[in-house]
Formats: C-alpha cells, structure tokens, sequence
C-alpha cells in the first residue's frame, strides 16, 4: 500500500504530460468533471483499500503459513534473491490478474466491485484511478493461491503494485500503436481502448494486465479497427459516487425482492451481467444465458449509441471550476491525512470519520451534476469539515 502511494505523484506528472499534450493537439480527452469524478473515486478507493488490503493480507499470512510452498520453491531454486523468483512472480500474477479480470466480467456479483472502472464515458489516464471501494475483494482472492505456493505477502504487494502502475499507463487516446512485438506480447493503449469500449464487437475482450498473451490464449483477443465508444452499455449520466460504486448491487437486490422466481434470482448473482429472473427480463431474453446470445439481441441498439454523440454538461465558468476543486481538494487532503494517522484512532472513530468523507464526494458529485443543495448537502458538509480540522488538530 506504501509502494503505491508513493508512485502516486508519478501517475499525476503523466496526466498533466497527458493533459498539456491533448491540448497542444486540441484533442478533447479531457473533460473537467469527469476527471475531478474519476480522481474523487480514486481517493473514495483509498480510504476502503486499507481496511480490505489488511483483511487480505491476514488472510494471505494465514495460507501462508499453512503451506509448504518454501521447501517447493527451495527445490525449484527460486530464492528471493533469484531474478528467476521474481520473473516467475511476475508472470504468475499477471495471470491470475487476467482470472480475476475476465470473471470480474461474467459474474455479476464480481462486476458490481468492477463496473465503477468503466463507467466514465471517457478514456485517459485519470479514468485509471477510477477504482471501487471494493475492488480488492474481487480482485485480491484470486491472488490467495500465491500464498500456498510460498510467496511471502512481502514479494506478492511489490509485484501486485508493479503490476498496477503498468496499468496506469494503457489507459490513454495518445498513443495510437507501438511496435509488432511489443503489441504481440504487452498489453497497450491500443488494447485497453477495445477492453473499455461498449461497442458492440469489443465487449469482453482484452482483460490482460500486463501480457496480452492470456487472451490470445483464451480467446478474448480483439484489436483495434475502430474508434471506440466508452462507458457501460447502460450510462450512468451521472456523477454520484456512492451510485457508481452500488448500482449494480441496487439492482440485484432489488430484482431478488421483486422477482417470484427467487431461486433465479439467486443464481443470478452468479451468472453473466445481463442475466435476470425470467419475469423481469425482456421476452427476448428471458432463458438468455449465453452472453453472445444476448449480444446478438441487441447489436443494433448498442450499435445505434455508439453513433451517438457523448452527452456533456459543463460547468462553465472558470471561477465555478475553480471551487469544484476547491471542493474535492479539501476532503482528499484530509483523506490522506486520515489514512497516515488511522491506526491511531478506534472503529467507532474510523466510522465516524469515513462516514463524513464519503459524504463531501457525494456533494462534490452532485455539484457536478450542477446541483446545489445548500441546506441539506453543503452547510452540513463545511459543518463537517470544521469537525474534522478541529478533530485531527486536537488528537
């Protein structure tokens, strides 16, 4: 986690290398509100991730412990010393990332800590810190069988956050291609574009993390042939973080108390996104398990949207800019502040605490939106920033 924020200030020097080069091109990658939404998800993510990475990393001890996975990697001489161990790590992981990635597609479940990521209906580099609060569970599980093959949880954190910030830079509409070999064996931009797309012949295609190989592999392999229409294949069309992160549990909640078919209902928190209980899905699609059925049944649609303009409502003014980052600049540096400092505290302030930032990102999501609810969002979110200052002032 460490590791992490300390790369952080190298993803914000890429995206102002990104943002100067958009505007020195007048390309139009960058949308204010968007972005601000993208880095207010980011740091809602951070303030979730150390809870659950210290779950998970417990967890990965434990397993840990219990197998005997150093005298396996004794014999196969990969000593942490090794390069061999680290290269082996590496690619290791990277394919379990590309596991994690696909289902995290195909189980609906797994896609409600997913879809945040690719619910921006833009694509540069700020939409890559566009995480979920709970990204880490979906994710970090399937890192769990490194554990039984003796990784300590040491090595597994390095090599996860490597392969993270290699991540952080396919997220962009600046690079076109790179070279034959390095598109045969790397994920790009050019991939990424296609795996973050809602066209129709791009959808569930290219999840590898770092090795495009995986899909070439498993046959989710699609390159780029056309410009790429972003975001879900539903928009959200707004900017409210706390609907971004739980619309799709919304959802699946709500169709297992309506539905008469519970055990449907049931199954469909396992099965592909689209799936539904019978007697709340189009007729066309009742039974529709197979996602290239459904696909089949509304290639049109989806084709008709992608033709679509991209719907953007501006704030307009400089002056009003400027206080929306005011807005998200003051909640996230006490965010970081909190997070250096919340081992200090006990969980009913931890509570309190999360409950109070989470509530200025969703009144800087609104104010997105363009609305201004002063007596029930901002007085109450200044109120508790005071609170805040004067907390962490006194402890």
């Amino acid at each position: 986690m460490r590791l992490i924020e300390s790369i952080v200030p190298f993803y914000f020097l890429l995206m102002l290398i990104e943002i100067g080069y958009t505007r020195f091109k007048k390309k139009d990658y960058y949308f204010y509100e968007d972005s601000l939404a993208d880095l207010s998800l980011g740091v809602l993510s951070r303030i979730f991730d150390g809870l659950i990475l210290l779950g998970l990393v417990f967890v990965y001890s434990k397993l840990y412990d219990l197998s005997f996975g150093v005298e396996t990697l004794s014999k196969l001489y990969l000593a942490p010393t090794s390069p061999l161990y680290w290269i082996v790590l590496f690619i290791l992981l990277d394919f379990l990332f590309y596991l994690a990635h696909r289902y995290s597609h195909e189980i609906k479940i797994l896609w409600a800590s997913h879809v945040v990521h690719h619910s921006s209906e833009e694509f540069n580099l700020s939409v890559a810190l566009r995480q979920s609060f709970i990204r880490n569970i979906g994710i970090g599980i399937f890192y769990l069988p490194l554990a039984l093959l003796g990784f300590p949880v040491e090595s597994y954190l390095i090599i996860d956050a490597l392969n993270r910030t290699y991540q952080f830079w396919v997220h962009t509409r600046a690079i076109k291609k790179l070279p034959n070999w390095f598109e045969a064996i790397f994920v790009t931009p050019s991939h990424h574009r296609v795996h973050h797309a809602m066209n129709p012949e791009y959808i569930d295609k290219n999840y590898g993390g770092v090795f495009i190989i995986w899909d070439k592999m498993f046959g989710t392999f699609c390159k780029e042939t056309i410009e790429p229409r972003y975001g879900l294949t539903t928009q959200l069309h707004n900017y409210d973080p706390i609907n971004a992160n739980v619309h799709v549990l919304k959802d699946l909640f709500s169709d297992l108390v309506k539905t008469k078919n519970k055990w449907q209902g049931i199954v469909s928190f396992f099965s592909y996104p689209s799936v539904r209980p019978d007697d709340l899905q189009m007729a066309i699609d009742r039974g529709v398990t197979d996602p290239k059925v459904w696909l089949s049944h509304h290639r049109l649609e989806l084709t008709n949207k992608v033709h679509n303009p991209v719907h953007r409502k501006s704030s307009g003014t400089l002056g009003y800019r400027v206080f929306l980052f005011f807005q998200f600049i003051i909640p996230t540096i006490l965010t970081l502040y909190f997070l250096k400092r919340m081992h200090l505290y006990g969980l009913g302030e931890v509570t309190s605490v999360f409950a109070l930032l989470v509530f200025s990102f969703y009144s800087l999501g609104k104010l997105l939106e363009g609305k201004k609810h002063w007596l029930s969002i901002e007085i109450p979110k200044y109120f508790s920033w005071l609170f805040l200052i004067l907390y962490f002032y006194k402890s």
